[in-house]
This record gives structure tokens, C-alpha cells and sequence, in this order.
């Protein structure tokens, strides 16, 4: 078969796509081109949920994330309790500081993409257990610096092994071609929803709707 061809086969399924407004880009056709290969979508008993999903498609996603978090979360907890890190957003703080250097705590608060609040209470939970130490900022007299202690260090790159058994079993049974499709999908996510919750902090959710989704 000639490459013009096998172009003229995929023609039609690139109309299709782009009918069905699924198709920003050569990644989002090849995703929607593999998916026509499945008849079905698999459907799971809900005696093996614990939480059934309902509503819409948008609905179902919102509540599978918020679930897939939880999960997460609760493989933190167990892979992190003989440690002095109490939460996920310890270590990333943890993480930012080791890869940016010691950084303003609002700074630090931004990067993790916390509310100022719940990151004040991370910061000052690090301090606690010595690992971050804040000091005064060389141009900024109101502002306070924070950066990784030597016992911090030694606590993150103790934690990194457990972070891959993490990863490990948070990828669950997904092959290496779905995981490569749900990371692409989550950083496209991702860098939607960043910009709108550091730029909205005092939007109405009615404003970002009607500014951000999708019409």
C-alpha cells in the first residue's frame, strides 16, 4: 500500500473526528482514532463500586478524579507514616524547595498551588518537624524566605523509593499506552485549570463557568 493510500483511509476517520469537535491536535486524533477501536466502553458492576458514579459524562469525570485523589491519598498515608511527612503537600513542598531553592513562603504557597491558608498551615508543620527553616529576605523586610534543612533533605530523598511504589500501584492496571494518554490528558487539565485558580481567586464559580467552559 502507498503512503497516499493509507492517507486516503484515514481521511474519512480525520472528518469524523473533526465533526464530532474532538480534535485540537494530532494527540487528541490519535486518542479519538484508538478509542474507535473499542466497540464499547467496559462497564462495571456496581456491586464493585464503592461509590457509584452518576450524571453526566462531566459529572462522572468530576467525581472520578475527586475518588482517584482519595485513593491516592490513602496510599500516601500508609507508604508515609513511619516519616515526619504528614501529607502529600508535604513533600511537595519538599520537592519545590530541593528543585527551586529556598523561595518566599507565599512564593512556596503559589507553586504548590494551595490556598494561602491551608499552605501557611503546611509551612509552619515542616518548621515543627525542622524540616524547612524561613529567614528574612534580603530585599523584602515585610517577607519571609524559607528553604530545605539537611534533616529535609534526608527525609525527601528517603521518601522518594516509596514515592515510586506509589506511582506504582496509583497507575493501577492501566497499560503503558493508557498511561501515556491519561497523563497527556491530565497535563492538558492541568494547564487549563492552573491560570484560572491563581488568576480567580474572587470569581463567582457562575463567572468561570461562563468565562472558561467549554459552550
Amino acid at each position: 500500500m502507498s503512503n497516499y493510500n493509507l492517507l486516503k483511509e484515514l481521511l474519512p476517520y480525520l472528518e469524523k473526528c473533526q465533526q464530532e469537535g474532538n480534535i485540537e491536535n494530532i494527540e487528541d486524533f490519535l486518542f479519538w482514532l484508538q478509542n474507535k477501536s473499542i466497540n464499547n466502553i467496559p462497564s462495571f458492576p456496581d456491586e464493585s463500586l464503592q461509590v457509584p458514579v452518576q450524571g453526566t459524562v462531566e459529572g462522572k469525570i468530576s467525581q472520578l478524579i475527586t475518588l482517584l485523589y482519595k485513593y491516592v491519598r490513602f496510599y500516601f498515608k500508609k507508604g508515609l507514616k513511619n516519616t515526619s511527612l504528614n501529607t502529600m503537600e508535604d513533600f511537595g513542598f519538599l520537592a519545590t524547595l530541593v528543585i527551586q531553592g529556598d523561595l518566599k513562603k507565599n512564593e512556596l504557597i503559589q507553586k504548590n498551588t494551595c490556598e494561602f491558608t491551608s499552605g501557611m498551615e503546611v509551612i509552619r508543620r515542616l518548621e515543627r518537624n525542622e524540616l524547612i527553616c524561613s529567614f528574612n529576605d534580603a530585599d523584602d523586610k515585610r517577607a519571609k524566605r524559607v528553604k530545605i534543612t539537611e534533616k529535609g533533605l534526608s527525609v525527601f530523598y528517603s521518601a522518594l523509593p516509596v514515592l515510586k511504589k506509589i506511582g506504582t500501584v496509583a497507575v493501577g492496571n492501566l497499560s503503558s499506552i493508557e498511561q501515556d494518554q491519561l497523563l497527556y490528558l491530565l497535563q492538558k487539565l492541568n494547564v487549563f485549570h492552573n491560570p484560572i485558580f491563581h488568576k480567580e481567586k474572587n470569581s463567582s464559580l457562575l463567572d468561570i463557568v461562563e468565562n472558561y467552559a467549554k459552550k
